[in-house]
């Protein structure tokens, strides 16, 4: 995705946030917004490092730059405007909780696609030497059958 349709999501998770932390809604009730934003943010994050854009998208290398630089520095000041009215409302430990356990999900997140994408290669791994014994035993027992039959028409 490029950065400018980023922003915009990022713009409405934003904005969600900081209706719901205007009127006390519950932090519960964020969840979804917090994680969205969270997510959007990330994505700027990544592609501003790495702005490559599409070659056939029209546009200059200035320019594509320029969008990703922007894209990130109105993404940071979303973040630090929702930190700073987060932690008005809920404190600033609950601030460091939230990025805490964020952390820790997208750790276990990681390891556990890790962990689903072992089990799989290794499940092919077994598929592939199962079907390979299973096919080289019907190839052998129809030698064998065509030289027993071949021997016995003689």
């Amino acid at each position: 995705m490029d950065p400018l349709t980023l922003l915009a999501a990022a713009k409405v998770s934003f904005e969600a946030l900081k209706s719901g932390i205007a009127v006390g809604k519950e932090l519960q009730g964020m969840a979804k917004d917090l994680g969205s934003l969270f997510d959007s943010i990330a994505a700027i994050t990544r592609v501003a490092a790495d702005p490559k854009g599409s070659l056939t998208s029209g546009r200059s290398a200035q320019q594509i730059a320029m969008e990703a630089y922007a894209a990130k520095a109105e993404a940071d000041a979303m973040m630090e405007e929702l930190k700073n009215q987060f932690i008005g409302e809920f404190g600033i430990a609950a601030w460091d909780q939230v990025l805490a356990h964020t952390t820790q999900i997208k750790k276990d997140q990681k390891a556990a696609a890790l962990e689903a994408q072992k089990e799989w290669d290794q499940m092919m791994h077994d598929l592939v030497f199962w079907g390979s014994v299973f096919l080289s035993a019907i190839l052998v027992i129809s030698i064998l059958v065509l030289v027993l039959l071949g021997v016995v028409r003689r």
